[in-house]
């Protein structure tokens, strides 16, 4: 049933009438013309609209931009070392990204073709653990009848080795990425890093050759996990002195030697860690390493907190965890509002923590002090003693790991040094070592 407006009689009853005066037709044969023509009309009309609207929704939708999805892991647990007793918990600034940069080339480029195929920059991030990341790619990339394999270059926390937007960016080429070092300043021996930084620490992955899959327009790649490395290490020195008959003493330093630590360390490593766990720069104008003496701590005179058994804090047989644990406890007070008489001070004093760029190197040095020997207090009172102490094999300071040097003196003076350092990265039952903070 067709519901008509007044108007729309008003007008229907004068075409009837036109159409019964002008062709001499009868009334009931111009009323079905009348009413043929209204309901082709109305069809006509529907189509229109439909068509209208499938238009519409049409130029209403975005197509989707053709994108590469790849997921970035933080490092989260470093390595202690008696030459590798297992990972430890980073502190909770040492794993803050804040910003990061990705690099997606193709592996093997004809002339044709740009090498980029996408790149991203990243800032004021809250990163935890892990980060899908994905890049938008051309659409020429995206049609090609197979996309080629992909290295992916990952940086974080460029600012950190002395980088900027400026410096870094989407016309850095790949072998800009690779020959890129630390700038002179960064995690040397001319001013010790002795806390994180408030760009981060800084840190780099690698995945070369990766065969890209995924369902258009959403790519990925095959090893689609890049996990990040700090491309720095971490050394800490931690002492304690007997109650029973401590030793006075004063000017606590220590040094490096020279001609161990690396001038220039690669930003980037050769391939994917922990495959690949060192890079530093041997080639080009020489010297490659440092030539003077390294002072990391100078004449540190701040207490010397004192425990019944010193001895207690050396290592045994622990895990990294356990013992970077035992260490961190006996830095701490203890404070009980419960029960006030089992307050303490800390046991054990940490005269320096330093974070610094990798070698390749066996790291050796030199702890010095002056003991008190006279009745009085000029210099003559005070005897020069020294404690040379080292790690047990060149490259055990490669980066992403924790070296604690722990000293406490005996009561003639003496410094007894327990050093947990870092050996060859594959886990050794035996001999454990410590990696990966």
């Amino acid at each position: 049933m067709i519901c008509l407006s007044a108007d729309n009689k008003k007008w229907l009853t004068t075409v009837f009438n036109a159409v019964v005066s002008r062709l001499g037709v009868s009334a009931s044969l111009a009323k079905k013309v009348i009413i043929m023509t209204h309901y082709s009309l109305l069809i006509t009309n529907l189509l229109l609209i439909a068509s209208c609207s499938s238009s519409s929704e049409d130029d209403g939708m975005t197509k989707q931009k053709p994108v590469l999805k790849i997921y970035l892991f933080a490092p989260d647990s470093p390595i202690i070392t008696r030459a590798s007793i297992g990972d430890v918990s980073a502190y909770a600034n040492e794993k803050e990204i804040h910003t990061i940069d990705v690099w997606v080339y193709e592996h093997d480029v004809p002339v044709s073709r740009p090498h980029l195929v996408s790149y991203i920059h990243l800032d004021n991030l809250s990163f935890d653990g892990q980060r899908e990341i994905a890049m938008e790619i051309s659409d020429d990339f995206a049609n090609l009848p197979k996309q080629p394999n992909v290295d992916i270059f990952v940086i974080a926390n460029k600012e950190s080795c002395g980088y900027t937007n400026t410096t870094l960016n989407k016309n850095t080429e790949r072998a800009e990425l690779r020959a890129l070092c630390m700038s002179n300043g960064s995690f040397g021996i001319t001013t010790p890093v002795t806390e994180v930084p408030s760009t981060g620490l800084p840190m780099s992955g690698l995945l070369e050759n990766q065969v890209v899959g995924g369902i258009p327009p959403i790519y990925t790649a095959k090893a689609q996990n890049v996990r990040l490395v700090r491309a720095v290490s971490k050394v800490r020195f931690v002492f304690s002195k007997s109650t029973s008959d401590p030793p006075v003493f004063k000017d606590l330093t220590i040094k490096l030697d020279a001609n161990v630590v690396p001038k220039n360390e690669y930003v980037l490593l050769e391939g994917p860690y922990p495959t690949y766990t060192c890079h530093v720069k041997t080639t080009g104008e020489a010297p490659y390493y440092e030539t003077s003496v390294a002072t990391l701590v100078e004449n540190f005179n701040d207490t010397i907190y004192s425990c019944t058994n010193p001895a207690s804090y050396a290592y045994t047989d622990e895990t990294g965890q356990e013992y970077e644990d035992k260490i961190d406890a006996g830095l701490a007070a203890v404070v009980d509002a419960e029960h006030p008489e089992n307050d303490r001070d800390p046991e054990l004093t940490q005269a320096g923590l330093v974070y610094l760029r990798e070698s390749d190197k066996k790291l050796t040095g030199t702890i010095s002090y002056k003991l008190k020997t006279g009745p009085g207090e000029t210099e003559s009172d005070y005897t020069l003693k020294e404690a040379p102490f080292e790690m047990a094999a060149a490259g055990d300071f490669s980066r992403n790991h924790t070296w604690i040097v722990y000293g406490y003196f005996l009561g003639n003076g003496e410094l007894k040094l327990n050093i947990v350092d870092v050996k060859a990265w594959e886990i050794d039952h035996e001999d454990p070592k410590v990696y990966n903070w």
